[in-house]
């Protein structure tokens, strides 16, 4: 089994892509590498998200998932690939546009990185391909099962069925990490969440459970389904210790906001159907909507997760709590004058 001490490989002279570089996962990623001596490929889709990777230490190559000759150019060299590209929270965004991205992007790098010998791919999906068939606690063998009317979701299982279904016809080395709720510093869709903490305003979150993963721990795993033999052709769910209940991460916003927990409670019903007719309106003139049915996901969806597989095959096991992951990211959200 592999165990924390084999991550030092990663630095062994090898060369790695991170596609989607300049998101949040794969910004923190690619920097984490970095920090391991690791000579990376940063991914991205433009020139903006390019100074900041090689102001760390990352060679920029500008590619399109979408576009096969671009990503084949871009991963050329190297040894592995951290697949983390995807189209994400974008309402105003077609069903084509997210499969153009999330199941035909994701089968040109896997195309891609075996015309180029690739030795291994990790391609990060989520938690949410596999949560309706039945009740939480869920596990990797949950059967596929996304939100129905869930862009994302539906998109991202179904580019992790087809990354599956390609790797084993074609013999890659290819293993899935399904994360959970990820949070920390750079963390940007958290933000309003903590605002409404810090107003002293929340939607009510009843018995919603979530289960969070700190962004550190998280790329641990990304490192380990990497580098550990026994990950190969394996899909992985990667979450926290446990579950925490939506009501004690509140108690917990507040207490490291200094503030008292919010008093007034919106009822999650009438919230979510407001966000639900923002989003129908707004897709209906062409705007991108500032709020919409998925942003009410966090208040009413409770996740949790069986993670004894990855405790048992890559020898993963998350550090950080609650208490101190909220802390670091309130701190950062602070340094960056964002609440």
């Amino acid at each position: 089994m592999t165990t924390e001490k084999d991550v030092g490989a990663l630095g062994s002279g090898r060369r790695f892509a991170v596609t989607g570089a300049g998101g949040f996962i794969g910004g923190q990623l690619t920097h984490r590498l970095l920090d391991s001596g690791c000579d990376v490929i940063a991914i991205v889709r433009n020139c903006e998200q390019a100074a900041s990777l090689e102001a760390q230490g990352a060679t920029v190559r500008i590619a399109d998932v979408r576009d096969p000759s671009q990503i084949r150019e871009a991963i050329r060299d190297v040894t592995g690939i951290f697949h983390l590209a995807a189209l994400f929270n974008h309402p105003d965004r077609t069903w084509d546009d997210y499969r153009n991205v999330n199941v035909q992007g994701t089968l040109n790098v896997l195309k891609a990185a075996k015309e180029e010998g690739v030795k291994r791919i990790v391609h990060c999906s989520t938690v949410g391909v596999a949560t309706e068939a039945e009740p939480p606690p869920y596990s990797e063998e949950t059967p596929y099962s996304p939100q129905p009317d869930d862009k994302y979701e539906v998109t991202k299982c179904e580019g992790e069925k087809a990354a599956r279904a390609y790797a084993e016809e074609h013999g890659l080395s290819l293993a899935v990490i399904r994360p959970a709720q990820v949070y920390g510093p750079g963390d940007l869709s958290k933000v309003k969440f903590y605002k409404l903490v810090k107003k002293g305003v929340i939607i009510s979150p009843g018995k919603t459970r979530k289960h969070l993963i700190y962004i550190d721990d998280l790329c641990r795993a990304f490192e380990l389904a990497m580098i550990s033999p026994a990950a190969e052709g394996q899909v992985f769910l990667i979450a926290g210790e446990q579950s925490t209940a939506l009501e004690d991460l509140v108690s917990t916003a507040a207490r490291i906001l200094q503030v008292p927990e919010p008093r007034f409670r919106l009822p999650a019903k009438p919230v979510t159907i407001t966000c639900a007719a923002v989003e129908m309106i707004c897709n209906a003139i062409g705007i991108r909507p500032i709020v919409f049915r998925r942003s009410m996901d966090f208040f009413t969806r409770t996740i949790e997760c069986d993670t004894s597989k990855s405790r048992e095959l890559l020898g993963f096991e998350s550090e950080v709590s609650v208490t101190r992951g909220v802390e670091a990211t309130v701190d950062w959200y602070r340094s960056e004058g964002l609440i």
